[in-house]
């Protein structure tokens, strides 16, 4: 009782839902509109010093996904998506290229597990760089430097908060940031900055500070959801009220075990293919699993655990392997 809320957006840009009044904000800090995310110590340190039933399976575990190396972008002329690992894509649409979330190599306490399935410096003519959150497996300053040194004109469309970040490190870059459902629109494509349930933090003090969220794109009559990294929440349902049924649905699937300490901020397989069925998508394609080991299950449960159940449950998807090239077309019923 008797917190102070206040609201924030960017009054610059075009807010596609009505009345949205910006992201509340409590004692300086971004919060989910569901979830009252606080990742204390005490949970982090109670799931560290718990049993994990899959810890033999993990351990005997030879994970080593074999990628189709992309050795240039010239052959890419049609609208296409390239899935680098965890939540790292290239994406060539509506005439524009951009990258999201890319994470190259290793973070921090955290060695990469799967291989990047190409030389970074490919990418050129860069023409967004989309983050999702500030939380060190999506923004990675070593893979930014690297990418903004190819790609000086790239312009950053991020939540509010990481634009100060990034403006730190590129004081040169153009970064747009937003509030949830907030829009910018450059020629025939669209960018919608959406929620996510989750949370934000890089240093001890800083929690909550950046706003974290999901993206919607738009071009050429199709539509393509990237989820970030997110719980499962009400704000799947209200996908296919904004924009229609999407024809992709970009959406995490690992680091979901625990349940008691993930459930939260990390979809599972299941939810994940739920909050698919629920914005109607035509086609999904999962992320956030295989590169970086973040949790209980051995990195070959969830993409085994979506497939069986997109299967049992004739739900359409594809899983990409790293590095292929995924043409976006529209898709039918």
């Amino acid at each position: 009782m008797g917190e102070h809320i206040s609201f924030r957006r960017n009054e610059g840009l075009l807010t596609v839902k009505p009345y949205w009044k910006g992201n509340p904000v409590v004692r300086g800090r971004f919060v989910n509109r569901q979830h009252r995310m606080r990742p204390g110590m005490g949970n982090i340190l109670k799931w560290r010093f718990s049993m994990n039933p899959q810890r033999k399976e993990k351990r005997r575990e030879k994970w080593d996904p074999q990628p189709e190396y992309l050795h240039t972008l010239d052959h890419i002329r049609e609208d296409s998506l390239v899935w680098l690992g965890h939540n790292s894509f290239f994406m060539q649409f509506g005439g524009k290229r951009l990258m999201f979330d890319p994470v190259f190599g290793n973070i921090p306490f955290v060695r990469r597990r799967s291989k990047l399935p190409v030389n970074p410096d490919i990418f050129r003519d860069i023409d967004y760089l989309l983050l999702s959150h500030d939380h060190f497996d999506h923004l990675d300053k070593r893979s930014i430097v690297r990418l903004y040194g190819n790609n000086p004109g790239m312009k950053a469309f991020c939540g509010l908060g990481v634009g100060e970040l990034l403006k730190k490190w590129f004081p040169e870059m153009s970064v747009i940031e937003s509030g949830w459902y907030q829009q910018i629109e450059d020629g025939g494509l669209k960018l919608t900055f959406l929620p996510a349930q989750h949370w934000s933090k890089r240093s001890v003090h800083d929690g909550g500070q950046r706003l974290w969220g999901a993206f919607m794109l738009q071009a050429n009559g199709i539509s393509v959801y990237y989820s970030g990294d997110t719980g499962y929440s009400k704000h799947f349902t209200e996908i296919p009220e904004l924009f229609g049924a999407p024809d992709y649905a970009l959406l995490g699937i690992g680091a979901y075990k625990p349940r008691w300490f993930m459930q939260p901020n990390h979809i599972s397989p299941y939810d994940s293919l739920k909050a698919s069925v629920e914005m109607n998508a035509k086609l999904t394609i999962p992320m956030h699993y295989g590169t970086f080991d973040l949790s209980d299950e051995p990195l070959s449960d969830p993409p085994r655990v979506f497939e069986e159940e997109a299967r049992k449950h004739r739900i359409p998807v594809i899983i990409p392997n790293l590095g292929e090239v995924v043409k976006i077309e529209k898709q039918t019923e």
